[in-house]
């Protein structure tokens, strides 16, 4: 999705006519200045902005702030996210609402929405046709680009390994597991089961060296006080019993 609305986006401008102002890959000078300060940074010129603070901003200001990141449908999630970066978080949030997630519905609603810019404001009126395109673009990058629905269960960043019977181990690393949500550990639960069985009897495999569970998983979910953990604390990870691994990974849900 952040492909796109950086196509769509360009590098630096600062058309007078441009109500964001001074910009620089679709991110504005003020958005950019607010951003700065709540990392506890001097602000600069947004000419000067990195890959990384982009993506940040875009992560976090617009696609889960509009809560594009909460649809089961990634192309509807496309179109809620360009939305929020072209006309704002609450206007994308607005157009959702009100189109109850229908795709065609939605892309109606931000037609109207952007005529009635160009007729209240005759400044704005240049733009129409490029808003117009950019709404004709977000549709066909979403259906050439994006399924209808997200992949179960959800996955981040996995290596493989092949087992003695040529069943593929999908692996999660630390940082993994520290973006997922409750939910999607939930919903990996089988696959962590498996992995750390796996590990096990491979302790030497592909997979990044695991010493102990404590190390690899209890660290990455802060979620209150861990008996189980307090209690086996300090014991290495082949030295838990299947049960022990249960009630381990029982703390995490």
């Amino acid at each position: 999705m952040l492909k796109f609305i950086l196509q769509r986006e360009g590098g630096y401008v600062n058309n007078p006519n441009d109500k964001g102002g001074e910009t620089n890959k679709g991110i504005t000078h003020g958005t950019y200045d607010a951003y700065r300060r709540s990392k506890g940074l001097k602000p600069q010129s947004v000419k000067n902005i990195t890959d990384d603070e982009v993506r940040d901003i875009y992560y976090n200001n617009y696609y889960k702030a509009s809560g594009a990141d909460q649809l089961e449908n990634p192309q509807l999630g496309l179109y809620v996210f360009d939305t929020a970066v072209n006309m704002g978080v609450s206007t994308a949030k607005e157009l959702l609402n009100k189109s109850g997630g229908n795709l065609e519905t939605f892309e109606k609603l931000r037609q109207a929405k952007y005529k009635s810019y160009a007729d209240s404001d005759v400044t704005q009126k240049g733009f129409l046709e490029g808003w117009n395109n950019r709404i004709k673009h977000a549709k066909n990058y979403a259906q050439e680009s994006l399924p209808s629905k997200k992949a179960k269960p959800f996955r981040l960043g996995i290596e493989m390994d092949v087992d003695q019977n040529g069943n593929v181990m999908n692996y999660y690393n630390r940082d993994d597991l520290k973006n997922m949500s409750k939910q999607e550990i939930f919903d990996n639960l089988p696959t962590l089961t498996d992995q750390a069985l796996y590990r096990l009897g491979h302790p030497t495999g592909n997979a990044a060296n695991i010493n102990n569970i404590k190390q690899e998983i209890i660290p990455t979910v802060h979620m209150g006080p861990q008996k189980a953990s307090e209690r086996l604390k300090g014991l290495r990870f082949e030295q838990l019993t299947p049960e022990e691994i249960d009630e381990l990974l029982e703390e995490l849900i």
